[in-house]
């Protein structure tokens, strides 16, 4: 046997020093957890032929701790019927984890009886998790002297099923024989005459037993004891593989020579037999005491003392047994118990009858539904709901969300068992814990915290233990669940090491999906929501029934119907008051009655909701369904339109603000994509109207608390699309404004996130005013621009300036440099305006203001190309804005060609600025690039090549020096070859038909120039061929202007070879050796 001690919470337990025997037959090792003494008092060996029936001076006196230990253990104390649910309330933290929670005795009455057939066994069971809890049931004081109305349900089962033959059996009543009282004097005098004079002694006149932390301080329960603790010492003891709380009151002596033993009277003409022996042994395992001093008596005189060590009790004579037969006794008890008392918040009801050869178990809460169809009238229900609901919160604080899963299955339990009409408030709070599993406040930050799966032996066991539940729910309620008494003795027979150390009942696998888990926090705080209004309604009621004096009445006046209007909300908070989850249980004890605890409640439940509404709306966003998400954004803003009602102070916390800014950015998001998507009205009204059940109830408990909703403009849809993008502006407008109030670390890249946006919709609001000033110049009539189109561009420009100021804060490149596009664009508009007016006149001309504002849109390009440096990062941003820098001075310069202003520049001037706007057209043309666009840029540079070539080949026929001739001459040319590439690689045989028709014409005036011809020219030869050419690809034109251009070339062509004839003589070779 190896003995181990530890020492907790400040106990002194010095004294209490291991003891190992060398065969290691049984380990047991004992730690305090508990204690009010922690201290072996010294004792005084008493004088041989000292009168133990003459009581001693101090005896019966509970002045000091020791005196009332000795006390309670020799006068047999009786202890609470739900002892062991005392103690699990003690230590939270160790429920679910130990195997078994009970009084010492009945662990020994346990442990003893396959050693006495006469024994009887009483026990109610309990389990949570993989812990057993064990209480004696007193049959006698419960069934047999009760009323014939309590326990009516038990009473009749007793009688029919379990003392079918009490004719030939008896329920043995507790021994209170004479011999038996004087016994227990003795001792008790023993005990008193051993101690030392304890006014020698500093003994401490109480132990304060350390505090766990008051934020999760349970709350005591009417029906349990509000003292720290049912015995003096709870131990927990670990007995070879099994681990067990137990209560004990055994006193524990010290002396100088023998630092701890135990005492025990024995009358020598009484041998000691098994039973005493396993007694004695099993209490010093316990307590961790390595020696007992038995003092043996005659008729009350003391003849002499025998100190034994605890590992040499089992081999005492006439009380011999095997240590390692109790061990497998334990192990099977167990093994058998947690078989069969699987389901958590079950009372189980362990019998053992006087002589019976097995044990049996019943299930009492099956049998308890069954009879009376409720499960309350339970006296056991209570004190375990709110057990299993305080071991829950322990293991929240404690282990977090690694034990969510096993967290729920408490609280669920705990909500089945508990009436919430009593226990109103702990319901309330277990409704809100469990909502909190589901959808825990990081939540908002996308962090789920998904419990692993190793959290629980789920996966391992789930097999067996979904075969077992099944099994159990086959059965009958009365059905005996038995084991052989003997079978006990017996590894081989009931001990299974798995089941019997680690096994849980089955906790389903904690739910992943997103939706799923909203919608059970949804339901938990409506019914939350629906415990607390129930319970405030009857405070209500009961403080209004109050009987008033009757006053006489004046039979010339009419009686006043003082008429009131109903109470909204729960009567006024003290701030001060710490929260429901923060009180200590005397405090919450105390305001068990009152009703100020309805209200902190209710603000908790609602910012849960509104958390819980903000995770459907996103994940409903994320799917694309946009009116359900904003159904959602509404359900959430109005519960936190109701905490801040509620308590405003706590509304304004940054936690809640925090939350508030994500609502309206979300709903800002929702609104846009609406917008987007094209959501009709209809649709979208209809899904705001779509709330479940659950829903309804949460939005019309908010509504009970709220005067008007402040947040209602957001869900106002309309089809103008002003107002749906003025509303996500302000949407963002206001949740930049909250987050810039934070003092928190995401308050950085929030306020980001959310400026950007701001910036996009500032971006979008602008492009709109644009649309409609565009749609404003084709539709309406002049002169322009209207005041409506003047209207339209300043609240567009006023979008775009505010957007870039945005932008500039975040330092968005990108978003800058296309909001500068953007007014560049703007700019080409207004100039258009203005361009339409002068067309319109018999002699159009270029004006300055198209010029001006023409400028202005390429210097809104120019800078947002500056901004972009250096170049590469932005390729299609940078690709995008110089197709628009090129469009604008390609539409400048034609423009100017066209309707050239003559009347204020000379033509010179005006060709000059053209050729500029044309090459710097080209400058921004990418043709080299492969891309989606490249087409385009290819078509616009053989048009502004053409263009050219059209301009110089339009000055070179006014042109009167030769030189200058020569120089346009050769710059269409090329212009013209350029123009004829391009076209030819994107095929537009048209345009090219007509810059070839043009080049001819270039020809036929420089020939009609020359008087006569002197030598080849190669031009002329040239042009022939690829006139020729392009005939031949012209074979297929269809369309009528296609077919005119082919007529002229044709006649042209007459006309080429005509000239070629004359010279025909001269360049005979050359023609014969080419194509044609």
């Amino acid at each position: 046997m190896s003995v181990g001690s530890k020492e907790e919470e400040g106990s002194d337990l010095s004294s209490l020093s291991s003891e190992e025997n060398p065969n290691k037959e049984v380990r047991s090792v004992a730690v305090v957890k508990h204690a009010t003494v922690h201290f072996s008092p010294s004792f005084s060996w008493l004088q041989r032929n000292t009168n133990l029936n003459v009581p001693p001076s101090n005896w019966l006196r509970r002045s000091s701790n020791l005196e009332q230990n000795i006390h309670d253990f020799t006068w047999h104390r009786g202890h609470s019927e739900f002892s062991s649910i005392q103690m699990a309330n003690n230590s939270p933290e160790m429920t679910g984890e130990v195997d078994v929670i009970s009084n010492s005795k009945n662990i020994k009455k346990l442990l003893k009886m396959p050693f006495d057939n006469r024994s009887h066994v009483s026990l109610m069971v309990h389990r949570i998790g993989k812990t057993l809890l064990l209480d004696e049931f007193d049959i006698h004081k419960h069934l047999l002297r009760r009323e014939q109305n309590d326990w009516k349900w038990l009473r009749d089962f007793y009688y029919d099923y379990v003392a079918k033959n009490m004719q030939m059996k008896c329920v043995p009543k507790k021994n209170k024989s004479r011999d038996k009282l004087q016994n227990r004097n003795m001792y008790s005098k023993f005990l008193y005459h051993s101690i030392v004079d304890a006014e020698n002694q500093t003994l401490p006149s109480s132990f304060a037993v350390q505090q766990e932390d008051q934020g999760f301080e349970f709350l005591t329960p009417k029906n349990i004891a509000e003292d720290s603790g049912d015995f003096h010492r709870e131990i927990l003891w670990t007995f070879e593989d099994i681990q067990m709380l137990i209560g004990t009151d055994l006193p524990i002596f010290g002396s100088k020579k023998y630092p701890c033993v135990s005492l025990r009277l024995r009358d020598m003409r009484t041998p000691i037999n098994v039973l005493t022996g396993l007694d004695y042994w099993l209490d010093n395992l316990m307590c961790n005491v390595p020696e007992v001093a038995m003092c043996f008596h005659m008729n009350g005189i003391v003849q002499k003392y025998e100190l034994i060590k605890t590992e040499e009790i089992p081999n005492m004579q006439d009380s011999v047994f095997d240590p390692q037969l109790v061990t497998d006794i334990a192990r099977n008890i167990l093994s058998f118990l947690k078989a069969n008392a699987t389901k958590e918040g079950h009372t189980y009801w362990l019998y053992k009858g006087v002589d019976d050869d097995v044990v049996k178990l019943y299930d009492l809460t099956a049998l308890c539904a069954e009879d009376t169809g409720d499960t309350h009238s339970n006296p056991f229900t209570a004190p375990l709901g709110m057990l299993l609901y305080r071991v829950a919160r322990n293991m929240r604080q404690t282990s977090g969300r690694k034990k969510a899963a096993t967290i729920r299955t408490l609280l669920e339990n705990c909500l089945i068992l508990l009436d919430e009409e009593k226990h109103s408030q702990i319901c309330t709070s277990a409704c809100y814990l469990l909502s909190d599993l589901f959808v825990p406040d990081s939540s908002l930050n996308d962090d789920w915290s998904e419990p692993s799966s190793s959290d629980e032996s789920d996966d391992d066991t789930e097999d067996s233990s979904s075969q077992t539940e099944t099994e159990d729910e086959d059965k009958h309620p009365n059905a005996e669940m038995t084991v052989e008494v003997q079978s006990l003795c017996f590894r081989s027979d009931v001990y299974n090491h798995g089941n019997c150390s680690t096994s849980a009942p089955l906790v389903p696998p904690f739910i992943q999906d997103i939706k799923q888990r909203c919608g059970l926090a949804i339901n938990h705080l409506s019914k939350g929501l629906v415990t607390l209004e129930r319970d405030f309604t009857l405070q209500i009621r009961k403080n209004k029934n109050i009987i008033e004096e009757q006053v006489q009445c004046n039979s010339a006046e009419a009686i006043p119907l003082r008429y009131e209007p109903l109470q909204k909300s729960a009567p006024p908070h003290n701030e001060e008051d710490p929260a429901l989850h923060e009180m200590e249980h005397l405090q919450l004890a105390e305001s068990e009655l009152s009703s100020s605890w309805h209200r902190l409640s209710k603000v908790l439940l609602l910012r849960k909701a509104a958390i819980t509404f903000y995770s459907l709306a996103k994940n409903n966003f994320s799917i694309k369904k946009f009116g359900c998400s904003l159904r959602y954004i509404k359900s959430a803003l109005m519960c936190f339109a109701g905490t801040h009602v509620l308590l405003p102070v706590k509304a304004n916390e940054n936690k809640n603000k925090e939350l508030l800014m994500r609502l309206l950015g979300l709903a800002g998001d929702v609104r846009f994509s609406l917008i987007q998507n094209g959501c009709t009205i209809e649709e979208v009204i209809q899904e705001l109207s779509d709330n479940s059940i659950e829903e309804t109830y949460i939005v019309d408990s908010v509504n009970r608390e709220l005067e008007k909703f402040d947040y209602e403009w957001i869900f106002k849809v309309t089809a103008d699309m002003e107002k749906n993008l003025e509303c996500c502006c302000q949407c963002y407008h206001k949740a930049i404004s909250i987050c810039q109030s934070l003092h928190t670390n995401i308050k950085y890249d929030t306020s980001l996130s959310l400026q950007k946006r701001l910036g996009n919709m500032k971006n979008e609001l602008g492009v709109w005013y644009m649309n409609q000033a565009q749609k404003s110049l084709q539709s309406d009539d002049g002169p322009f621009p209207t005041k409506k189109m003047d209207y339209l561009i300043e609240k567009s420009m006023g979008c775009f300036d505010n957007g870039i100021s945005i932008f500039e804060k975040t330092s968005d490149l990108a978003n800058q440099a296309l909001l500068h596009s953007n007014i560049g664009r703007l700019m080409r508009l207004t100039a258009q305006s203005h361009t339409q007016n002068s067309v319109d006149k018999e002699n159009p001309e270029f004006t300055s203001l198209e010029r001006e504002y023409y400028i202005k849109a390429i210097d809104c390009y120019l800078k947002a190309l500056s901004i972009l440096k250096p170049k590469g990062k932005y390729t299609e941003i940078e690709e995008a804005i110089c197709w628009e820098l090129s469009t604008t001075y390609f539409n400048m310069a034609v423009l100017l060609q066209d309707h050239a202003p003559l009347s204020i520049s000379s033509k010179n001037q005006i060709e000059k600025e053209v050729a500029d706007y044309m090459n710097k057209s080209l400058k921004y043309c990418d043709t080299e690039t492969t891309s989606a666009s490249q087409p385009m840029c290819l078509f616009r540079a053989g048009t502004v090549n053409h263009r050219l070539a059209s301009l110089y080949h339009s000055a070179y026929r006014n042109e009167t020096s030769e030189q200058r001739k020569r120089y346009l001459k050769q710059l269409s040319e090329s212009h013209y070859k350029k123009s004829a590439k391009y076209f030819m690689s994107v095929d537009c045989n048209l345009e090219l038909l007509r810059v070839q028709l043009e080049q001819v014409a270039l020809q036929e005036f420089y020939l009609t120039s020359k008087l006569y011809i002197k030598s080849p020219n190669d031009s002329v030869i040239h042009t022939a061929k690829s006139l020729y050419a392009q005939s031949l690809k012209m074979t297929t034109i269809k369309s009528s202007g296609e077919l005119d251009l082919t007529k002229l070339l044709i006649k042209r062509w007459t006309y080429i070879l005509s000239v070629l004839d004359e010279v025909r003589t001269f360049y005979q070779k050359t023609l014969l050796h080419e194509p044609g």
